[in-house]
Parts: C-alpha cells; structure tokens; sequence
C-alpha cells in the first residue's frame, strides 16, 4: 500500500494529458491521503506523550482510504458509475478519518503532561478533510451547487488537510533532520493555529461563493509558514542551503507552499486560472515534502526500534541530492504552473534523482545489513 501511494505521488503529474480531476485525484486520494494517514499514526503516540505505540488496527485506516480513493478512480475513468463510485468512497475515506481522530482525541486525554502543540494541527487537519469529505454526497443531493461544493472540497482538502498537517509537521521534522532544536516552534504552533484555520476555511468559503473571503483567508493563511521560513533562516541558515540531506528538501517544501498561496491569490483576484496554482501546489509544494519526509522517516519505518548504522546509510543514501532535487521540484510547479514547456522536464529530472537516490538508498541497505 505504502508502495502504490508513493507512486500515485510521484508519477501522476507526468501523465499531463489526463483530466485535471482523475490527476488531482491519483495524487491526493491515492497518494497522499494514505501517508498522512500513515503518518499520524506515527507521529501521535509521540505528540502525545502516551507510551506504547497505535494499535495495529490502526494500521487498516489508510488501508481504507486508499482503496476509497481507488474506487473513485474507476469512477472517473468510467469502470463504474460516478456517483456510487463517489458515495463508497467517501464512506471508506471518513470512516478512516473518523477512527484516526476519535484514537488521536482519546490519546491526546491520555498524556503524560501536556501534549505537545503540533496534536491540535492534526486534530484541525482531520476535521477539515471530515468537513471536505461531506461535500461529496452533497454533490448528489444539491445538483445545482455541485461546481461550489467541488471547490470547497478541493480547498479544503488541500490548504485544510494537507496544508495543516504539513506546516503543523514541517515545524517537528526540520528541528529533527536539522539536529538542532527550534526554540521557536511550539510557540509558533500554539500561536497560528487558529489563523490559520481561519484561513483555510475562509479558503474553501471564498472559492464555492465569493472570492474576497478566499482573498482574507489567503492572507491569514500566508502568516504561518512565512514565520516559520523566518525562524528557521535565523536558526539554521547554512543547513537549507546544503546539497544533501532532508533539510533544505524541507526548505524547498515550505517555499513552495509560500508559491502556491500566492499562486492562488491570483486565482482568487482573476488574474489567473486556478489549475495552474493546484499544479505548483501538487508538483512544487507536495513532491518535495513527501521526498524530504521519506529521507527522514522511512529507514525509521522499515526498521522501527533503536538506529543503527543501516538507518544512517539509508538515510544519507536517501538524502543524495535533496536540495538541487527539490529545488527542481520547486521550479518544475512554477513552470508547470505558467504553462512553460521546460515544466514537465524539469519534473521529469527531478523524479530521476529521487530514483537514483533509492537505488542508492538500496545498495547501501543491503551492504550495511551484510
């Protein structure tokens, strides 16, 4: 499962000639909902500071939404009718999203102390894919408004969901693949939660009705990852600047999230289309973020318990690289984004140097388990 998420991710934009919404869909349903899923799973025992690890039940949840998200592409590719297509999956993506946030709420009272501040970005995150997810069956019911309910489902998916989830990650994760704390994290992460929630939500309103809210909740939205480039400039200024490594892949990550907001205030102002800011969102934003959160977490995953030198090989492997890789990545959703032809080649070179790197990330596995 974590395979064919992985590579809904990174190879659904290159199939450019296919309907916007089955490729918006192969990535996000079948890729990175999956993983975020995945992810919390992870990351939540040790947010909250609860002990033992999630239950192996649990591990069924993004089992669940990738086969959602599977349904749903046959029915766009018209194997099944659309709208029944739409309902399973919608039950089978908020079931498992309804079973991670009630586990994560009940873990969140377990604590040992307080929990830590990057839990309540999760629980938001999980909320606005519930509040997204409910827009799917409403298309059924209220035909009519069915163009306003999809723009509010993609909006909220993708600046709710995702966007929460990863600046709420991105705030963990850079202290981690940085060796070095951020003193200003849970402080940040305290403080911008509600903005920008606010802003996601304004997001998703202003795009299904009237565009100077989506224009206020883009604003409040920008505050949180402009601060945290910020900090993390301050803190560490040399590190996102190296060639290897899961930092200045991270780096890469949040500016292109910064692109894309601005990319879709434009949208929002008329000034441009809006597929080409969900392409700088997809291609420049997620394809690093997801290649930078590989780098880090999965010799962790592949092998759980104490590090060891394999963890090390594997990661340093993994991270061969990241920076000009990510940067392509970055460009790559900038061109793509303005219709330059130079996009899908600089995609296209991106995607080998991640493959090259696993390849790499592989032969050092086995040598180091020898």
């Amino acid at each position: 499962m974590m395979a064919a998420s992985g590579l809904a991710i990174f190879f659904a934009p290159v199939k450019l000639d296919w309907p916007a919404q089955a490729i918006s869909h192969i990535t996000l349903a079948l890729g990175i909902l999956p993983l975020i899923l995945a992810a919390m799973r992870y990351f939540i025992p040790v947010l909250t500071r609860s002990g033992a690890a999630a239950p192996r039940w649990l591990s069924a949840l993004p089992l669940l939404a990738w086969l959602g998200g599977l349904i749903l592409i046959l029915g766009f590719n018209g194997t099944l009718a659309l709208d029944p297509a739409s309902h399973a999956a919608f039950l089978l993506a908020a079931t498992a999203t309804l079973g991670l946030l009630l586990w994560s709420g009940q873990r969140g009272r377990k604590t040992i102390g307080r929990p830590h501040p990057g839990l309540n970005w999760y629980l938001a995150a999980l909320l606005c894919l519930l509040l997204a997810l409910l827009a799917v069956p409403l298309m059924s019911v209220w035909p009519a408004q069915r163009l306003a309910l999809r723009l509010f489902h993609l909006h909220l998916n993708l600046l709710g969901f995702v966007g929460l989830t990863a600046i709420g990650t991105l705030q963990v994760l850079l202290p981690t693949a940085a060796g070095k704390p951020d003193p200003q994290a849970a402080q940040r992460l305290q403080r911008d939660l509600w903005p920008t929630l606010g802003g996601a939500l304004l997001i998703a309103l202003g795009a299904a009705s009237w565009s100077p809210l989506a224009l206020l909740g883009g604003l409040l939205y920008l505050s949180a990852p402009l601060r945290m480039l910020r900090d993390w400039w301050r803190n560490c200024p040399r590190l996102l600047l190296t060639r290897d490594g899961a930092a200045p892949a991270l780096a890469a990550a949040a500016l292109g999230l910064l692109i894309a907001l601005f990319l879709g205030l434009l949208h929002g102002s008329g000034l441009i289309a809006g597929r080409p800011a969900i392409a700088a969102f997809i291609v420049g934003f997620l394809l690093p973020l997801v290649s930078a959160a590989a780098t880090q977490l999965l010799p962790v995953w592949l092998r759980p318990g104490p590090q060891h030198d394999w963890h090390k090989h594997v990661r340093n492997a993994l991270g061969w690289l990241a920076g000009p890789r990510s940067l392509l990545m970055l460009v790559a959703g900038l061109a793509i984004a303005l219709d330059w032809s130079a996009g899908l080649w600089l995609l296209l070179a991106s995607l080998l140097l991640l493959l090259l790197a696993a390849w790499r990330a592989l032969q050092q596995g086995r040598q180091a388990g020898d």
